[in-house]
């Protein structure tokens, strides 16, 4: 026998005795990153059962293909490898912990080979020989394990995603039976048995800016990141609705929704627990979002609360245009404004004659003279209680509906200019 053939045959025996021993080696390996990766250190006991199979498989491809032959790993070797990566994406391992598995377990089987090699100069040149083998097949392989990793991420991104829109969407209908509802509830893993509000962020005013708006997930981060919690986001014909926690910062949500001059408003529901807790706050964002949108006060996030009363007389309603016209009447006439901001202002300070006075910079005597001269001619009568709320109620209203003339006459203009 020559010294090659003599060489050759170590170097094989060598490599069957690490492949009897690889078992341990995988024992080794997992220790060592159970003890430095925390995700792993958490995984049920079928999926930890399912990387011992992933880490003995891969060593056995290390040892017959990249060792023994020093050839390229073909497709088919890699095959396997793809999937442990898809299923990993789908258990939600960090890719940076998956693949550290890899780093770490080529470090544990090049040392073990090495110690195994002893003294023997012949046993450790051919380890060395096949040093570019190695390098370039776990290349491969890392880059294989990326693709096939991000690649089923990403889909499962967009099932999820749609996943979110379809619930989302319902729950704004009243289509979907509440087991339905609480079945997908369950199936995305949302908490709705603690108190949520839902929010409902209208799309971007501005057609140019819509046409490069922000998808779900970066709304979902921005949004997350300026509440400091966990999000859930999906979307909807009215845009963009998210689970979000009990109380949110206005402020917050503000910044989440770009800045003002995208004049993207936020309606904000009451929190709620359980399906119907969400869906009434659903119904309540939806309705706070079409009420504050018609106010120009420089807000852009209307909560339900803020516009309860509008809602309930139903603000955007033919009716609450008649209510408006029976109680202010000539009021709304153009050469009696004075008087009309004289009640205004009364309302404002909770009828407080000099805090009204003030803000209308006239003497509280003048004030009084008015109120009585709105009284004789036009049959208002603020010392009584009803007509005091009345009063109130319908300057409410109608606040919020002039200040939506020249909104609609923008957007209007805007559909013009655009056909």
């Amino acid at each position: 026998m020559t010294p090659a053939q003599r060489g050759r045959g170590e170097f094989e025996a060598l490599i069957r005795r690490a492949q009897r021993t690889r078992a341990t080696r995988a024992r080794i390996i997992i220790e060592q990153c159970l003890a430095m990766l925390p995700h792993y250190r958490g995984i049920p006991e079928t999926h930890l059962a399912d990387v011992r199979r992933s880490v003995l498989a891969h060593l056995s491809l290390f040892y017959r293909r990249t060792l023994a032959t020093g050839r390229s790993l073909t497709f088919e070797d890699l095959e396997p490898s793809r999937l442990t990566a898809r299923r990993r994406a789908a258990q939600g391992v960090p890719l940076g912990e998956f693949l550290t598995f890899f780093q770490v377990g080529l470090t544990i089987i090049w040392e073990h080979l090495i110690v195994s090699a002893g003294d023997s100069r012949a046993l450790r040149d051919r380890l060395l020989d096949r040093v570019d083998a190695i390098i370039s097949n776990q290349a491969q392989l890392m880059t294989a394990l990326v693709e096939a990793y991000v690649e089923e991420s990403e889909r499962l991104l967009r099932f999820r995603e749609q996943d979110l829109d379809d619930f989302f969407r319902l729950l704004l209908t009243d289509d979907a039976s509440e087991n339905v509802l609480a079945s997908r509830a369950r199936s995305l893993e949302l908490p709705v048995d603690a108190p949520h509000a839902i929010a409902i962020l209208a799309p971007l005013a501005d057609t140019t800016q819509n046409a490069a708006g922000i998808g779900p997930e970066e709304m979902r981060r921005r949004l997350a990141r300026q509440l400091r919690a966990r999000v859930w986001l999906g979307r909807s014909r009215e845009g963009f609705v998210a689970l979000l926690p009990p109380d949110p910062d206005r402020r917050a949500l503000a910044g989440a929704a770009g800045p003002a001059a995208h004049d993207r408003h936020v309606g904000v529901g009451r929190p709620g627990r359980g399906v119907e807790g969400l869906r009434r706050s659903a119904r309540e964002a939806l309705r706070a979002l079409r009420i504050g949108a018609l106010q120009q006060r420089g807000e852009r996030v209307h909560r339900f609360e803020d516009v309860e009363i509008l809602d309930l007389v139903q603000a955007d309603s033919a009716a609450s245009r008649e209510f408006v016209e029976r109680v202010l009447g000539p009021l709304l006439h153009a050469r009696a404004r004075t008087y009309l901001e004289t009640l205004r202002q009364l309302v404002a300070h909770g009828h407080r004659i000099k805090l009204a006075a003030a803000a209308l910079s006239v003497h509280p005597h003048t004030l009084t003279y008015r109120l009585k001269q709105i009284r004789r001619r036009f049959g208002i009568d603020l010392d009584d209680p009803e007509v005091r709320l009345r009063v109130q109620l319908a300057l409410h209203v109608f606040d919020a509906q002039a200040e939506a003339v020249p909104r609609r006459a923008r957007r209007k203009a805007t559909s013009g200019r655009a056909g």
